[in-house]
């Protein structure tokens, strides 16, 4: 179990058990405590007749009309539910609960001046498996209010949650646990609309995934370069260390280490696409290292908007609207991870075209048993082709414009959900382009007659077990779905 203690506990790791693997949540009575104690100074203030955006206004444009009293209540529950715009398949639970678990940790903060029995009612939630329907399409707004209207109507009885894969009313799945759907208090309703927990449950899943791929990557580098006889040599330690750089020096290690510190005899210069995996992975790396960095920042933000702060350095008590919602810098690592992944892909192309060339494998032409004869691999190498023709386009960065909404009031978006919907997808095309290369591999070690270091030979093993000689042209898509599987889960590293 996870206890949360204060609103900025949670590591990857800790987010990853609870969000990923279901682990259960408990937030400590001393944090409930606080979170009640900074409600009652919001209240106050409320009481004194101080004006609060999505309390005492409405929202948007319409910010500066003020709300009766009377109907202060009924726009905490309204504002969760006119929002719920969005259509499409529903966003895998991980990213669900991981919206939800960031919510609950943000709040723990005070700023938010929400209730503990709301805290306690979003840590319930994600202990008893409720998942609400979040439609995938992206959305425009500022911030991510249509995401988190559909994913707190939910909470409210409306709307839809995933129970084994299927769509049930969120009433009756609430009713099924016993459980009566929530009531916002004052400000309740706007602290679960406002802020930017999909920013990081939508990243943490991809870069995860990133981090799989990179090392599959590395793995077809090395078994690419022991195939065709290339030298170790430019995977030197002390090469390695010329460059200064840290990543592209774990790549060097993690070459040496499948290739087993052999292969460095004085060969004749393989191509650039061999030679360069430790400067291309290493540029991957680093990328990747610093998406996980600012996720790791993210997972223990708050970003409500407006916020009830204390008097403190120098400032007076009261409501601060905030932009801490904006998830710019998720936006910018999410784009720069897409075009860190489409060079991914575009280097494990070229590997794979000098593979099907015999002046620079060794190998028959085509990896073909009987070149001419008969197709080989080549139309593998075609497949990857059009991955890396589309990688291109799904590299476009979507944190570059903006468009206004809200009559002006909302004018400038960071369209984190395009972000990771385009770099869901590219991920998806690396993994396939992999396999591409992967199938041909096989096909290689099964022409060849090289020796492989002891680390490559049972991953050699698995994918020969995976793609039988191809002898006679066959379709091969089957084999590809084979080597795909092995790359989805692992099994290769």
């Amino acid at each position: 179990m996870i206890v949360l203690d204060r609103h900025d506990a949670l590591d990857l790791d800790a987010y990853r058990r609870v969000a990923d693997r279901g682990e259960e949540v408990r937030v400590a009575d001393a944090a409930l405590a606080r979170v009640d104690e900074r409600r009652a100074a919001m209240l106050r203030a409320l009481e004194q007749g101080a004006a609060a955006y999505g309390v005492t206004t409405g929202l948007g444009y319409l910010a500066s009309r003020p709300i009766a009293e009377e109907h202060r209540l009924p726009l905490q529950r309204s504002i969760l539910l006119g929002r719920a715009v969005a259509v499409g398949p529903p966003l895998p639970p991980v990213v669900v609960r991981g919206a939800m678990l960031l919510r609950l940790a943000g709040f723990l903060e005070g700023g938010a001046a929400v209730s503990s029995e709301l805290c306690r009612f979003l840590a319930a939630r994600l202990n008893d498996g409720f998942t609400p329907c979040v439609p995938a399409s992206p959305h425009g707004a500022a911030g991510e209010v249509s995401l988190l209207s559909h994913l707190f109507a939910a909470f409210v009885g409306e709307g839809e949650v995933l129970e084994d894969g299927a769509r049930v009313p969120a009433a009756a799945a609430l009713a099924a646990r016993g459980a009566s759907p929530y009531e916002p208090g004052l400000k309740e309703g706007i602290a679960l609309l406002n802020g930017a927990p999909f920013a990081p449950a939508l990243t943490a899943p991809l870069v995860w995934r990133a981090r799989e791929l990179l090392d599959q990557a590395t793995v077809a580098a090395a078994l690419s370069a022991a195939l065709t006889g290339a030298s170790a040599r430019p995977y030197s330690r002390r090469v390695g260390r010329l460059s200064g750089d840290p990543a592209r020096q774990s790549v060097d290690e993690r070459l040496l280490e499948l290739l087993g510190g052999g292969l460095f005899d004085d060969r004749s210069q393989s191509p650039v696409s061999l030679r360069v995996a430790p400067q291309v992975h290493g540029a991957v790396a680093a990328v990747l290292d610093s998406a996980e960095h600012r996720l790791e920042l993210e997972l223990r933000a708050v970003s409500d908007s407006p916020l009830h702060l204390p008097e403190g350095d120098g400032e007076p008590a009261g409501f601060y609207p905030t932009g801490g919602f904006h998830a710019q810098a998720l936006a910018f690592a999410l784009d720069s991870l897409a075009i860190a992944y489409a060079q991914l892909a575009s280097l494990a192309e070229k590997r794979l075209h000098r593979l099907l060339d015999s002046r620079f494998s060794g190998l028959s032409e085509q990896l073909a048993v009987e070149p001419g004869r008969h197709t080989g691999l080549t139309p593998v190498h075609k497949a990857v082709v059009g991955i890396c023709a589309e990688n291109r386009l799904l590299a476009a960065p979507a944190s570059v414009g903006a468009a206004d909404t809200s009559a002006g009031q909302e004018d400038v978006q960071a369209f984190v959900p395009l972000a990771a919907g385009k770099l869901a997808r590219l991920l998806d095309n690396v993994e396939l382009a992999l396999a591409y290369e992967l199938t041909a591999l096989a096909q290689a070690r099964q022409l060849g007659g090289r020796p492989l270091p002891p680390r490559l030979e049972p991953i050699a093993a698995r994918l020969c077990e995976a793609v039988p000689l191809v002898v006679e042209d066959r379709p091969l898509a089957p084999d590809v779905e084979r080597v795909r599987d092995l790359v989805r889960t692992g099994s290769l590293r």
